[in-house]
C-alpha cells in the first residue's frame, strides 16, 4: 500500500513538474520576500525586487496548536505529519473540520481504534440534519465513537498513557491527532504596508476576487472558502482574467461541487435546504430517492445513500444532496443543470441506461413530475373525463 501510495504521489507530481511549468513560461522562485509601497507596488526579493500590474495571492496555511491546558506538552499529531504505520491502535481525533471525519474512517478501517471529538453541536454545521444524521449513523455502524458538542478542559499524561477530559468524561489514549482550523500564512509579507485587510483569517475581498488594494487579488486558501482544489481553479481562473483584461468577472460558488471522501461519498452543489428555504419561502420542491432502488446498488451491495433534489416550483434546480456510491460523478451533471439553468423537467427527457447509478437523476425528475401532475386538479379531471369518454367509445 505504501508503494502504491508513492507511485501515486509520484505520477500526479510529474503532471507539474518543473520543466512542464518552464515551458509554460512559469518562473518559480524559490525566496521568501515582502510587499512594498513606495516608490510603487512591488514585491521585494532579496537580490532583487519583481513588479507587474496585478499580483495573485495564493497563500498556503498553517496549523494552528488549540488552545487545551497540557495538549502542547503532552504531544499530538497533525494530518500533515501523520505517519499511519508508526499510529498506535488506540487514538483519539480532535476535529473541526469534514477532514476529521474522513480521517477517522479511514484510520478505523485499517483497524484502529478511533474516537472522535467534536466541540461543534454537530458533525457538519453546514449541512443538512438528515445529511448530518445519515454520516454520523455510518460512523457509529462502523464503531467509531462520536462525542459531540464536548468541549475539552485539560490533556493529562498519567504512567505513559494520555488522557482527555471531554466534558464530564475521561479518555485514555495512546495517540491524539488534531485537525483544527488553520490559520493563513502571512508572516512576513507586509500585508499591512500595501492596505490589504484580512478579517476573520482570511483575505478580505469582493466578488471579482479584488482585495481591500484593487492591484492585489487573492484565491484559494487566502479566500477561507472551502479548500478544495477544483474551487481554487475556480477562483484563479477568475482572479486571472480579471487581472489580465479587466476586473468585470464575478464568483459564483453556486454551482460548483463540493465532495466530501467518506465511504460512501458525500456531494453537495447549489444550496442546502435551509438556504432554499430561507430564500424562496414556499416555492420550493424537495424531492428524495434513496439507493436502494437502484439496480445497480443492490447489485453492488451498496445501498447506503440517497439523493436529495431541491428546486423552485417551476422545476429550476437550486441544489442537490447526494451520499452513495459514484456521487462525485453524478453531481457533476447537476452542477452543470444549474449553471446552465437546466430545468428539472428536461432531465425528466434523459433515459439513462439500465442499471446505472445516474438513473436516480432520472427517478427523481419523473417523481417530481408526478408531484407537480398531482397538483393539477382540472387538468387532472379533464384527462379523466377524456378517458371515461374514449373506453365509452370504443365500446
Amino acid at each position: 500500500m505504501k508503494q502504491w501510495k508513492n507511485k501515486v504521489k509520484q505520477d500526479i507530481k510529474e503532471l507539474t513538474n518543473r520543466e512542464k511549468l518552464a515551458k509554460l513560461g512559469v518562473d518559480i522562485i524559490e525566496e521568501s520576500g515582502e510587499f512594498c509601497r513606495l516608490p510603487k507596488l512591488g514585491f521585494v526579493l532579496k537580490t532583487r525586487t519583481l513588479r507587474s500590474r496585478r499580483y495573485l495571492l495564493a497563500i498556503s496555511s498553517l496549523a494552528i496548536t488549540p488552545q487545551i491546558p497540557g495538549l502542547a506538552e503532552v504531544g499530538y499529531v497533525i494530518p500533515e505529519t501523520l505517519d499511519i504505520d508508526q499510529l498506535p491502535q488506540n487514538i483519539v481525533i480532535l476535529c473541526q473540520t469534514y477532514l476529521g471525519i474522513e480521517l477517522a474512517q479511514l484510520l478505523n478501517r485499517l483497524g484502529k481504534k478511533i474516537t472522535l471529538i467534536i466541540e461543534n453541536s454537530n458533525i457538519l454545521l453546514q449541512e443538512d440534519k438528515d445529511i448530518i444524521q445519515l454520516i454520523q449513523a455510518i460512523l457509529e455502524a462502523e464503531n467509531i465513537k462520536l462525542l459531540i458538542n464536548s468541549s475539552i478542559t485539560q490533556v493529562r499524561k498519567i504512567e505513559g498513557k494520555k488522557w482527555i477530559q471531554a466534558g464530564n468524561k475521561a479518555i485514555e489514549t495512546n495517540e491524539i491527532i488534531v485537525v483544527n482550523q488553520r490559520i493563513l500564512n502571512t508572516n512576513r509579507l507586509n500585508l499591512e504596508g500595501v492596505k490589504v485587510e484580512i478579517e476573520n483569517n482570511k483575505i478580505k475581498t469582493n466578488n471579482k476576487l479584488q482585495t481591500t488594494n484593487p492591484n492585489i487579488y487573492a484565491c484559494g486558501r487566502a479566500m477561507g472558502q472551502y479548500s478544495l482544489s477544483n474551487i481554487a481553479q475556480y477562483e484563479a481562473s477568475i482572479a486571472i482574467k480579471n487581472t489580465i483584461f479587466y476586473p468585470i468577472f464575478k464568483v459564483n460558488y453556486d454551482y460548483h461541487p463540493i465532495r466530501m471522501l467518506t465511504n460512501p461519498i458525500f456531494s453537495r452543489v447549489g444550496l442546502t435546504e435551509t438556504q432554499a428555504q430561507q430564500q424562496y419561502k414556499n416555492d420550493i420542491i424537495i424531492i428524495k430517492q434513496n439507493y436502494k432502488t437502484l439496480v445497480k446498488a443492490t447489485v453492488l451491495d451498496e445501498t447506503t445513500g440517497f439523493c436529495k433534489l431541491i428546486t423552485r416550483r417551476n422545476g429550476l434546480i437550486l441544489g442537490c444532496h447526494i451520499i452513495g456510491n459514484n456521487s462525485d460523478e453524478i453531481i457533476n451533471i447537476v452542477a452543470y443543470a444549474i449553471k446552465n439553468k437546466i430545468k428539472i423537467q428536461e432531465i425528466a427527457k434523459l433515459f439513462p441506461p439500465y442499471g446505472t447509478i445516474s438513473e436516480i437523476l432520472f427517478k427523481i425528475s419523473r417523481q417530481w413530475q408526478e408531484k407537480k401532475n398531482r397538483e393539477k386538479k382540472l387538468l387532472n379531471n379533464c384527462l379523466e373525463t377524456l378517458l371515461f369518454w374514449r373506453r365509452k367509445w370504443s365500446q
